[in-house]
């Protein structure tokens, strides 16, 4: 007997032991997702997606399909087969397991090509069904759907309708729509045009489904890592045909026309990247609530709420001098919003353009002349401009604003001689200029500081510099003029031994303005008021030239060159004119200054023809260069009498447009003269070029105290400054490096900190020949985050539709980097609807942010406030608006207002972070007892946030990580709660009027191990949201919160009605909302601490 009470006492308390054992044995739920491929080769666009979900539960292994048993298959919840398995033997061979896979219970994810190879009944289907291509327009229906697909039914709608709204299908021509079924047991989530198109089949315990090919999207790139996921099948194609048909090279932007790629090649899209994207998220979502009963989403953002962010480009001088950076700044906060600043490292004025001159540089010799093309300051130009004391050249102004891209109209150009005008040995600069007057610049020999802020390559001397420039003036001591667009060549055409000067002018006409000698020179010179500078030479009134007895003149814009073409010893002329022509008149021996009937001897395909004469290659003949409106320098070789076209000359370095034709402006003027005096002619081009830029650390930074004063007021506020990196889609690799390694030395000098900074691109370019050239070069300059940039061969810029109606930060995919790279693109540029008598009249952009805070989706608004912030009209109509938008946004929907690098780190945060979520076993089986009593569903779960693999940029943000919880069915009608300081929750869809079984969407900051379950307690005091890293002291009075971030400090917290907060806190701004017992405090500058205390 004593035995036995012996065996059950221990029996008893073995079980004893067991069952608290239950209690700390964990069982833990998390997902397993398989991604199959064929072989080792796979789809990276559809992996990388899964690989990066935000699912915080999820874990994605690929492996190949063929290797993998039914009784494997069956140890993973998902599946989504590779596209590259569609047709395939080993799709074939594996059928029985993947239908055996499905019975059991798992969910399989069939991009729409694998329609064709799974048995109808597989599909729910009686058959398939191609989807018609409406002529009348793509139509769309949205049938009632399960609850647990609800969530993929949204994302597919929201994207259609604001790709539909925007413009969207138009930019989607020959797109094909692939295959759709006749549904028997499948349910229709979308209907395309009548036919179902995508679909979800409840086969045996699992689940089928067929997507069409609208989403997943493969008509353009769209894979993270900016190369995979494009199918040319898709009709891509058709768009860069048309592309070309409707969109062809403007006249006179052959070498400027950078926003339209031509032929147009496939381009990564951020719109269907980040729908693609969310669908798939929306898929991981859906088998968690199938597997679970619940999902568990991490939030682009800290603590559980979505970031938000102002991205301000720095570059034009106008800001530095009316301090449009602090207006903005200090207006923000009246608004409780802070600014993002990325700082240029070549500033300029917006769409100016001057005549100057630039001069490459023979690298050469005379034989082999060879040039370079853009060195590290020339911006958007090429070559060495010439410089006037300190600085370039400027000559008259272009007539009327213009963009570096578009066409220049009317033929400013600077016409470049040089001339020895002081007898001092040494030539001297004329040029002449729209404005009808010649300007003359004194050569100052060599300088050393004339170049300073155009560095050269080792090895090549800088040109001579010039004094300032002065009209040159006729013998009777008026400016010498002969009418506007003036043009010159200079050479001694009476043989006296004196420069002449020939002129032209726009109406075509050409003058000659005769060198004096003599004493005729001598009185001009000395005769009181005539004194001409620096200028000794005197110059004549100019007199018509003649040619076959007649006035010499072309059908416009004569410009004028001179040299003895046939070798008899007299000078012969040269014409270029408006059309492109170029036309001879040969001196006729023995008789100065009268030509023979013009001979056309070369036409250029582009307009204002400009040459010059040079032997070019050490052969002793002359050849002849030709510039005109395109920018380039058309090299003519003169064989059997004729002259050929060798194309333009050419540099090392390719221009903005890809080619090596040396382009520094428009309205190109050739001369080849020794700059430099070492020996070697170089090709001087007089030219009208874009504004004038200066590096921001150039000691002679026009506004330098503006400069000084913003930055400092950066530094005080704690408002970010980071670079804004300028190159073009063609610089090399080693360019592209050094203007890195030049801008991070600017920061150096000007005491910006370059600690791990983000960027965004000037003119938003990056490379075209290697699609992640410019981000790696980027990466070894330690800058981790990307969020402006034009993808490689993509037409549009950032923030416009259709391309950027949708985006989705991501870790850039690329195996060759040692840190993380996070990209991503701005919102799409805020417009307010505008409706007419109840008709929509300008469609606004609200759509897409609906779209936005429905699917939790961070906003990054860039916005140039260079111009508009210091002026009060035009801050008022164009800054304002967005600012109170995004207020409105932030406080309705609480988003988190923040910096930039911020939003980066909470971003870094959630894409390199998973949450265990575990109970123990004992909690498990209690909470199935509870079920079975008959109270309803239990639930008791701890979130713990895994965080040992994000990287050090994220900083004190890996510690605030946040989820979005969504309950499936099975907690549909159950109350979700965490023991969480910081949560709040939402209706999932943010539907006006909520639908039958809609559900709240629990979101909450992981400040630790969490604990997640079903309880019908009232709402205590808590945080509702926090835009930066923060701890609680926790007392029996209230709460010590540090928040732990710079710039601005925002948090709101709830209490309920009965406990009104007391907050105390140094410069508080504190605002109160009774109706919904919240207050949101608000604070600038450094780290701060508050005290709350419920009353």
């Amino acid at each position: 007997m004593n035995k036995l009470r012996s065996t059950l006492l221990a029996a008893a308390g073995a079980l004893l032991l067991l069952v608290a054992a239950l209690f700390f044995v964990p069982k833990e739920d998390r997902l397993d997702l398989l991604y199959a491929t064929s072989a080792d080769a796979f789809d990276a666009s559809a992996y990388d997606n899964l690989h990066q979900t935000l699912s915080a539960n999820a874990y994605i292994t690929r492996t190949a399909l063929d290797g993998m048993s039914e009784r494997k298959l069956r140890g993973y919840d998902a599946i989504y087969l590779d596209p590259g398995l569609q047709h395939t033997d080993v799709l074939r061979q594996a059928l029985p397991k993947l239908t055996g896979y499905v019975r059991a219970g798992g969910h399989l994810f069939l991009e729409n090509g694998f329609a064709a190879d799974f048995p109808l009944d597989m599909l729910g289907a009686s058959a398939l069904s191609d989807i018609p291509d409406e002529t009348s327009g793509t139509n769309f229906d949205y049938p009632a759907v399960d609850v647990h697909l609800q969530g993929m039914q949204q994302v597919f709608q929201l994207f259609a309708d604001n790709f539909g709204a925007h413009g969207g299908f138009n930019a989607l021509p020959g797109f094909l729509w692939g295959k759709g079924i006749v549904p028997t047991t499948a349910e229709t989530v979308v209907k395309v045009n009548g036919v179902s198109a995508m679909t979800v089949n409840r086969f045996g315990e699992g689940s089928v489904l067929l997507a069409g090919t609208f989403l997943p999207n493969r008509y353009f790139i769209t894979g993270f890592d900016l190369q995979s996921g494009y199918d040319a099948a898709q009709g891509f194609s058709q768009l860069a045909a048309e592309q070309e048909k409707n969109h062809p090279r403007r006249p006179g932007t052959t070498y400027f026309d950078f926003k339209n790629p031509l032929p147009l090649q496939p381009y990564f899209q951020f719109s269907f990247a980040a729908a693609n994207y969310q669908l798939r998220n929306a898929y991981v979502s859906y088998v968690s609530k199938e597997k679970l009963g619940y999902s568990v989403t991490k939030v682009l953002g800290p603590y559980g709420r979505p970031a938000m962010a102002f991205q301000n480009h720095f570059e034009a001088l106008p800001g530095f001098r009316d301090g449009s950076g602090i207006i903005w700044a200090e207006l923000l906060k009246e608004y409780n919003e802070i600014p993002s600043y990325s700082l240029v490292r070549g500033s300029f004025e917006w769409n100016k353009w001057w005549e100057n001159a630039i001069v490459h540089l023979n690298a050469g010799t005379a034989q082999q002349p060879k040039f370079i093309g853009e060195f590290a300051n020339s911006f958007y130009s090429s070559g060495v401009k010439l410089a006037s004391g300190s600085r370039p050249i400027k000559q008259a102004p272009y007539s009327a604003p213009n963009d570096l891209s578009s066409p220049m109209t009317d033929p400013y150009r600077m016409y470049p001689a040089f001339v020895d005008l002081d007898g001092d040995g040494t030539a001297d600069l004329l040029a002449a200029s729209a404005d009808g007057f010649i300007y003359a610049y004194r050569n100052l020999g060599a300088k050393d500081d004339a170049y300073a802020s155009q560095p050269l390559p080792e090895g090549l001397a800088a040109p001579d510099a010039f004094g300032p420039p002065e009209k040159l003036l006729q013998a009777n001591g008026k400016p010498l003029s002969i009418g506007e667009f003036g043009t010159l060549a200079a050479a001694d055409l009476n043989g006296d031994g004196r420069a002449d000067l020939v002129l032209g002018n726009g109406a075509g006409e050409l003058y000659v303005s005769l060198a004096l000698g003599g004493a005729e020179a001598a009185a001009a010179a000395s005769a009181p008021g005539k004194q001409n500078g620096f200028v000794k030479a005197v110059y004549a009134a100019p007199q018509r030239l003649m040619a076959d007895g007649k006035p010499l003149a072309v059908t416009a814009n004569a410009a004028p060159a001179i040299g003895d073409i046939d070798g008899d010893g007299t000078p012969d002329l040269l014409v270029g004119d408006s059309r492109g022509a170029v036309t001879l008149f040969r001196g006729v021996p023995g008789r100065p200054l009268d030509f023979e009937r013009g001979i056309a001897i070369a036409q250029l395909s582009a307009p204002y023809a400009a040459p010059a004469l040079a032997d070019m290659n050490g052969d002793g003949k002359l050849e002849l260069l030709v510039g005109s409106s395109d920018g380039d320098v058309m090299l003519f070789e003169q064989r059997n009498g004729s002259w050929l076209n060798q194309g333009p000359i050419a540099g090392e370095t390719k221009n903005m447009l890809g080619s090596h034709a040396l382009v520094g402006g428009h309205y190109s003027v050739p001369v080849v003269h020794d700059v430099n005096r070492d020996g070697k002619p170089d090709l001087v081009v007089g030219q009208i070029g874009f504004s004038d830029p200066v590096t921001v650390d150039d000691p002679n930074f026009p506004y330098a105290a503006g400069l000084k004063e913003f930055i400092d007021y950066t530094k005080t506020n704690k408002i970010p400054l980071y670079p804004h990196v300028y190159v073009h889609h063609y610089v090399s690799d080693e360019q592209e490096k050094a203007e890195l390694a030049l801008q991070r030395e600017s920061f150096k000098k000007l005491g910006i900190p370059w600690v791990m900074p983000g960027t965004n691109q000037h003119t938003w370019r990056i490379n075209n020949s290697d699609r992640l050239q410019t981000l790696r070069n980027e990466h070894e300059q330690d800058i981790w985050f990307n969020f402006g940039f034009r993808p490689s061969n993509n037409r549009i810029d950032p923030t416009y539709t259709p391309d950027y109606i949708w985006g989705m930060p991501f870790l850039l995919a690329d195996g060759s980097l040692k840190n993380p790279m996070v990209v991503g693109a701005p919102a799409v540029r805020f417009a307010e609807t505008v409706s007419k008598e109840g008709v929509i009249a300008v469609q606004g952009t609200e759509d897409i942010y609906r779209s936005y805070t429905a699917l939790d989706m961070p906003i990054d608004y860039f916005e140039h406030i260079e111009y508009a912030a210091a002026d009060p009209l035009r801050l008022k109509n164009e800054l304002l608006p967005f600012v109170k938008y995004m207020d409105k946004l932030r406080t309705e929907y609480d988003y988190n207002f923040m910096t930039e690098p911020q939003m980066a780190q909470s971003y870094l945060t959630a894409l390199t972070s998973k949450v265990k979520v575990s109970q123990s076993w004992g909690l498990y089986f209690l909470d199935k007892l509870k079920n079975l009593a008959g109270k309803g569903e239990h639930l008791t779960l701890t979130l713990t946030p895994q965080t040992g693999s994000v990287p050090a940029q994220a900083g004190d943000y890996r510690n605030a990580l946040g989820v979005a919880i969504e309950p499936g069915k099975r907690y549909a009608n159950h109350p979700l709660v965490v023991d969480s300081p910081v949560y709040t929750s939402r209706d999932a869809f943010q539907r006006e009027t909520p639908a039958e079984g809609d559900k709240q969407m629990l979101y909450a900051g992981l400040t630790g191990p969490t604990k997640l379950s079903v309880s019908w307690r009232k709402e205590p005091f808590h945080i509702v949201r926090v835009n930066v890293p923060m701890t609680i002291d926790k007392q029996d009075k209230g709460w010590t919160i540090a928040l732990n971030g710079e710039g601005m400090q925002q948090i709101k917290l709830y209490s309920p009605p009965d406990q009104p907060l007391a907050i105390e806190g140094d410069n508080l701004k504190i605002e109160e909302n009774p109706e919904r017992h919240t207050y949101t405090v608000t604070h600038y500058g450094d780290k701060t601490t508050i005290r709350v205390k419920p009353q």
